[in-house]
């Protein structure tokens, strides 16, 4: 099981075994992580663009990219970032697509999203300190 599984570490466990890593001394601090995380409804155009999109083309870019298929939604993590170009998904999907249609199936997000041009981008960089911010 890779670190970005839906049920990893603390997750997996539950009653007791939960609760005492949950507030064992060492957890009562904030750790940085770099991990994000992008949850969409699925459709026939999410589907395809999450086996095309994201497993083929995102994972040779982010090979810390995760997909679990949540019973009706994708539940996608990842380190650092994933970004979802709709022009090209219109080209793959053979008819226009829009960041608004993606936005759309888009049910929940961990991390800093945003749309530029027809682009959703999803970072945990922090935009004007980490990078500098883009221009349309």
């Amino acid at each position: 099981m890779t670190k970005n599984a839906y049920n990893y570490g603390i997750m997996e466990k539950t009653g007791k075994a939960f609760a005492d890593e949950f507030f064992a001394e060492e957890n009562q601090v904030v750790h940085e992580s770099n991990a994000i995380v992008l949850v969409l409804m699925q459709s026939d155009e999410i589907d395809t663009i999450v086996e095309e999109m994201i497993l083929k083309e995102g994972k040779k870019h982010n090979p810390s990219i995760t997909v679990e298929d949540r019973s009706g939604f994708w539940w996608i993590k990842a380190d650092n970032k994933i970004e979802v170009d709709c022009a090209e998904a219109s080209e793959m999907l053979g008819k226009t697509y829009s960041v608004y249609d993606f936005l759309v199936n888009v049910s929940s997000t961990i991390g800093r999203a945003y749309t530029i041009g027809d682009k959703f981008v999803i970072t945990s960089e922090l935009m004007g300190l980490d990078v500098k911010l883009k221009d349309i």
